[in-house]
């Protein structure tokens, strides 16, 4: 099937190898700034991941600290949190944006000792409604998924005591690993710094590695590979490999060739946007599906479409639909599906989080990247509804 149309897109070209490789050998020094527009100078960093674990450890915190995290989110997040020698305290998420609940944090705010404030799938988080439930405890902002979202006309990443950013394949900006920190406080940001330099930095070898794996994982997830052979290995790996072992924490400061692509494509992260957006706005306007199916942009928010996910009625109509899509040539993901298994099986969740619950049954996101063609939208569109109409799901 060399014409299936991917969730995400892994951009990494031979151009960007190449560059990857002349950077591994010839950058003699770690940049120690990374210029993020409308942020400010951020911290470089291995991965995310790193970042967050990171930024808990500079924060002024108990031993054993207690950290409010959405149930639903990324696995490594949980990983990230034990890395730093503190417990996870789970909260529910708001139904109508996939974030944390403001008003769940209220009710655990006194388990509480820091909060992360995940920006699912490019939507934001009510920021002032959480300053509001912790009362002046930490918020960590996770902004793997929201770079460019706003809240006021202000970006994501410039309300958290301390923020972190994503630069993993698939993101908007995909050049294998890499993360970002950043914080207004001075304090903090010395601390943060002096973390950073502790850290190992990968060696030669590790270097020149990086970008080929980078380069072949992504040509895999990629047409028409992906098709071919790409989402059969995926299949298998997510079905084989013990989600514990997924994604592991490995710390080191960032590969020289993640921080030079990165550079690289800063500045073409907001045209990205501007497409992703013009897609689920397409979407929006031709998918027929009810509005509680949608997380629309509330008033005053500016959402940059990372993912473009629906709710559906049950489980079994998720998998229909995204097994009639498959059918059609389109790839659907459906994220964090066993992240409440994970999450009791690893770290003791028991209850207390039902919308995180039945979000994770229930989510299913189409392709919205910005390299998809008007010829791709149509035909999802198209499929999306003959999906909808054969399943009667809505």
């Amino acid at each position: 099937m060399t014409s299936l149309i991917p969730a995400e897109y892994w951009e990494y070209s031979i151009t960007d190898f190449i560059t990857g490789l002349f950077a591994s050998n010839l950058m003699n020094t770690y940049p120690e700034s990374l210029p993020i527009p409308g942020i400010g100078n951020c911290i470089p960093v291995r991965s995310g991941r790193v970042a967050l674990m990171l930024a808990l450890q500079a924060l002024p915190l108990p031993p054993g600290a207690r950290i409010g995290v959405p149930l639903y989110c990324c696995p490594v997040v949980f990983k990230a949190i034990e890395a730093a020698n503190c417990t996870h305290c789970f909260v529910d998420i708001d139904p109508t944006t996939a974030c944390i609940s403001p008003s769940d944090v209220d009710r655990k705010r006194h388990e509480i000792d820091a909060l992360i404030a995940v920006h699912m799938f490019g939507n934001t988080c009510d920021m002032d409604a959480l300053r509001q439930a912790v009362q002046g405890k930490p918020i960590i902002e996770d902004c793997a998924q929201s770079i460019g979202s706003k809240i006021n006309g202000r970006l994501t990443g410039t309300f958290g005591d301390i923020s972190f950013f994503s630069f993993r394949s698939g993101k908007y900006i995909s050049v294998g690993e890499g993360g970002a920190l950043f914080t207004k406080d001075q304090r903090l940001r010395t601390k943060l710094e002096q973390l950073v330099r502790d850290l190992p930095t990968p060696n030669c070898k590790e270097e020149i590695k990086h970008p080929l794996v980078t380069y072949i994982r992504s040509k895999l997830r990629s047409k028409p590979l992906y098709g071919l052979i790409g989402h059969r290995l995926w299949a298998f790996y997510n079905k084989k490999i013990d989600p514990a072992a997924k994604a592991p924490i490995t710390i080191s400061q960032i590969f020289k060739s993640d921080q030079a692509l990165t550079i690289k494509r800063l500045s073409m992260v907001p045209s990205a946007i501007d497409r992703q957006r013009a897609n689920a706005d397409f979407y929006s306007k031709h998918l027929h599906t009810s509005k509680d199916m949608l997380f629309a942009e509330k008033p005053g928010t500016f959402y940059n479409r990372y993912l473009y996910p629906f709710k559906l009625k049950s489980m079994t109509a998720r998998d229909s639909i995204a097994k009639f899509l498959y059918d059609h040539r389109i790839d659907a993901i459906q994220p964090y599906r066993d992240i409440v298994d994970y999450a009791a099986k690893q770290y003791g969740y028991r209850e207390g989080c039902p919308v995180s619950e039945q979000t994770a049954k229930t989510i299913l996101a189409i392709p919205t990247h910005c390299h998809l063609t008007d010829k791709d939208r149509y035909h999802i569109v198209r499929s999306f509804n003959d999906g909808l109409k054969a399943m009667g799901t809505r």
